[in-house]
């Protein structure tokens, strides 16, 4: 089957939308599909190159769902995307996001003869976005053949302002790869990761003062990432006596590996989370979750992470010190994140997503 797989965010910026994109292309191929993505870049000058990526359009900047979303979007992205796609000739189109303003949503306008399957990643209590232009969005929702949604959070939004029949296909990981990575070199000594956007959403200020509280542990807080809230992290770990070890922006390979040389991989995120994938990586490496007790995150992690209460630092505290210092728990934990990580491969979910692209050719028919 002939798969292009549309991806509305910049490929050069981190995100859960384009590592479930790559790892979701790479798996089709694996198994005899042909697949393209199309995305756009962020990155000005030389223009990317990567295989089995063809890039459409150059990605701007956009405050969205208290983050910023770099999208592509006009009459040359439109074109360029046009052409990608004829050029292409796919029998599916898989389109992530698709009623975003970005080229999963300029897709639909382009009338590609071929099936669409619409996936959406986004939860949150609402969307003004999806609210102002309901009217002219639910038409373009309409010329999906399948809608699918990665969570039930991600349902519920999507639902919400565009009711239909939705599959859930969740976000899937190689998980191989995190399992076999070689550990990255991160010094001596125990720490805790954070990898994710540095944004105040993501809560790094609130893991900053709960590692305030463990000082007493000699522990190193890792930090891979980039993003606004750098400068005003910085001063708080400083004020605060955090030592701290900036990764800076990391690159997609060099993940697994930073997964794997982690004591704990804690993500407190405050909300606007749909599901996570960020927590089964660091369960495929075999790395101990703490993280906040978000409704898209229990229902991933289950009993294999340590949950707590959103922006309570005090209680991320005591969370990671039980993780680091009780006697059997890590080991514990690694077992059952393992096993969990286990049903999100992609081996196991994409005979799914076969099923919901065989039934998007058919209704297309």
């Amino acid at each position: 089957m002939r798969v292009a797989i549309v991806c509305p965010y910049a490929w050069d910026r981190f995100g859960g939308v384009q590592s479930h994109i790559r790892a979701l292309a790479r798996t089709l191929v694996a198994r005899g599909h042909e697949a393209a993505v199309i995305a756009p870049q962020l990155r000005g000058g030389l223009r990317l190159e990567e295989e089995g990526i063809t890039f459409v359009g150059r990605a701007v900047r956009v405050l969205a769902n208290g983050s910023v979303a770099p999208l592509a979007f006009g009459p040359v992205a439109a074109a360029d995307l046009r052409d990608a796609l004829e050029d292409f000739k796919p029998e599916v189109v898989h389109l992530h996001e698709p009623l975003i303003p970005s080229l999963s949503l300029l897709a639909l306008a382009t009338n590609v003869e071929a099936a669409t399957v619409g996936t959406f990643h986004a939860a949150a209590e609402s969307s003004l976005g999806y609210r102002g232009a309901k009217a002219v969005l639910s038409k373009a929702a309409d010329r999906l053949d399948v809608r699918t949604a990665v969570s039930p959070a991600a349902h519920a939004l999507a639902a919400r302002y565009f009711p239909g029949d939705y599959a859930i296909t969740p976000n899937g990981i190689e998980t191989h790869r995190f399992a076999s990575a070689d550990p990255a070199d991160l010094g001596s000594g125990k720490n805790v990761l954070f990898l994710g956007r540095l944004e105040s959403r993501k809560g790094l200020e609130v893991l900053i003062k709960a590692m305030a509280t463990l000082v007493d542990l000699d522990l190193t807080l890792v930090v891979a990432g980039s993003g606004p809230e750098k400068r005003s992290s910085r001063s708080l770990a400083e004020r605060s006596g955090v030592r701290i070890q900036w990764l800076g922006k990391v690159a997609e390979e060099d993940k697994a590996g930073i997964y794997r040389a982690a004591d704990v991989y804690c993500c407190p995120a405050l909300g606007g989370e749909s599901f996570g994938i960020v927590l089964i990586e660091a369960m495929a490496a075999g790395t101990p979750v703490v993280c906040s007790d978000l409704d898209a995150f229990k229902a991933v992690t289950g009993t294999a992470a340590e949950l707590v209460p959103p922006g309570d630092a005090a209680a991320l505290g005591r969370a990671l010190r039980r993780v680091l210092t009780a006697n059997g728990k890590a080991e514990a934990m690694r077992a059952a994140g393992r096993t969990v990580a286990g049903r999100y491969s992609w081996d196991t979910l994409v005979p799914n997503v076969e099923s919901v692209y065989a039934r998007a050719r058919a209704m297309a028919q």
